[in-house]
């Protein structure tokens, strides 16, 4: 506590101040908080992570249009000839000719560019005053996890399903499936009901466009179903195993389920993509702030609390990040009508048209 002022009566006012909470923030919090968010969210844990932004925008330039190559010599393309007595393909091939030399062509390679905008998010967490002066409580080791947590669900929901995100940031991944026509619909077969099928399918979709699939990411509830998928020799295709810091896997890829509440089983249930077509970038600007007066509203904007009344002191944290999805343009695909996520959804309800 910090003595403000002596009243005419000999007394002493104190106050909670910045500083007298500063143990509260020590010196790698920023770093351990980044750490922390980038093992623990289900997005960025799978993302390919690009160095830390210097400013609100990072300028990606990213291949338009593919360039060829040509042979320079005389050419010829071998026809299949369709007729009814061989199908065979026709062609010109002397081994003693030698090629006539040809003018090298020249191809133009166009580049377009992406953006990631990195905007705030923040968190505010009500401390009590009594346990602040009470230096022996790990108050850090108390606010740290609830700050990562918190903002692992926030930068989840947003990315994921497009919940309240910036309107700098791509439209979420699911919504992404469903405007690209990505989706599988999980066939409902009553007993035993397996999507082994359906996952092989989803994972089609994206390699004939030239996508690796490289990680899912699934609803909790549906462990169940993929405990029971067998490969042709019995061997399970998803391993979940019980050893802390073993990632679960699901035909050799990493699969993650989120824990923070976040996947809409109801909506979707099983997201697949090659992940390194997803970057992402964090602004290392972490800023600590401690208010000792005002109030907290909740989203209806009523008053939940009053720091001044209720003895309290209130701790903000704020960070900036972004992300895109680059995508490239590849031999088998055209970037403005691919995807490198789809989605698997539940079944039709019965009697739903």
């Amino acid at each position: 506590m910090s003595l403000i002022t002596n009243s005419p009566g000999g007394g002493t006012a104190y106050m909670t101040t910045e500083d007298d909470a500063a143990p509260l923030i020590p010196e790698e919090v920023s770093k351990e908080i980044i750490k922390g968010i980038n093992e623990e969210s289900t997005a960025l844990s799978l993302f390919r992570r690009l160095p830390n932004m210097s400013s609100r925008t990072l300028r990606m330039a990213v291949l338009d249009s593919l360039g060829s190559a040509s042979f320079a010599t005389s050419t010829v393309t071998d026809q299949f000839d369709g007729n009814d007595t061989g199908d065979l393909f026709s062609g010109n091939k002397d081994p003693y000719e030698t090629g006539v030399p040809a003018r090298k062509a020249t191809h133009q390679m166009e580049w377009d560019n992406v953006w990631i905008t990195a905007e705030p998010l923040a968190i505010i967490l009500p401390i009590g005053e009594d346990v602040l002066e009470d230096s022996a409580y790990p108050i850090w080791e108390e606010v740290r996890p609830k700050i990562i947590e918190a903002f692992n669900a926030r930068i989840d929901s947003a990315i994921i399903w497009g919940n309240n995100r910036p309107t700098t940031w791509p439209i979420g991944i699911i919504p992404g499936c469903f405007n690209s026509g990505q989706t599988l619909v999980e066939e409902s077969v009553p007993e035993n009901v397996d999507v082994a099928d359906d996952i092989s399918d989803l994972m089609t979709i994206l390699e004939t466009q030239g996508y690796n699939p490289s990680g899912f990411i699934s609803a909790i509830s549906f462990k169940g179903q993929l405990r029971k998928l067998r490969d042709h020799n019995d061997n399970p295709i998803f391993l979940n195993s019980l050893q802390s810091g073993v990632p679960a896997t699901l035909h050799g890829l990493p699969i993650n389920f989120p824990m923070n509440n976040t996947f809409n089983a109801s909506v979707a249930k099983l997201l697949v993509g090659d992940m390194n077509q997803a970057v992402y970038s964090i602004r290392q600007d972490i800023s600590f702030k401690v208010f000792t007066e005002g109030v907290i509203q909740d989203s209806n904007g009523s008053i939940i609390m009053n720091l001044m009344q209720n003895d309290m002191v209130a701790l903000r944290v704020t960070m900036r990040l972004g992300w895109a999805i680059p995508n490239p343009i590849h031999a088998m695909r055209q970037r403005a009508t691919s995807y490198p996520f789809a989605a698997l959804l539940p079944p039709v309800a019965a009697g739903t048209p």
